[in-house]
């Protein structure tokens, strides 16, 4: 069965530029997607996962990322599904027009 993860990551303050870029680059390498929402990244489990083994590869690939990038504070939210997510812009115009 596949599985879609939904992650969440807040790098807390103090995190600089060049470890950030090395975090998003190392998360990448684990074939997740970064999207244009500021902290929001998704990846794509196909057959031979369980929801189990899928979120631990999950943490395990931010665990990851954060210690390669020398990132020892932050957080992260994990959600699995069965359907991929549903995004959408609006448009830009702070008018709403």
């Amino acid at each position: 069965m596949d599985f879609y993860a939904v992650a969440t990551v807040d790098l807390d303050g103090g995190v600089s530029s060049s470890a950030r870029n090395t975090f998003n680059e190392e998360l990448k390498k684990e074939k997740f997607n970064k999207h244009k929402l500021t902290t929001l990244w998704t990846v794509h489990y196909t057959t031979g996962w369980t929801k189990a083994t899928a979120l631990k590869d999950a943490r395990d690939s931010i665990d990851k990322a954060a210690r390669i990038a020398g990132i020892i504070k932050y957080e992260a939210l994990v959600s699995l599904a069965d359907e991929p997510p549903t995004e959408w812009r609006k448009p830009a115009s702070l008018l709403g027009t």
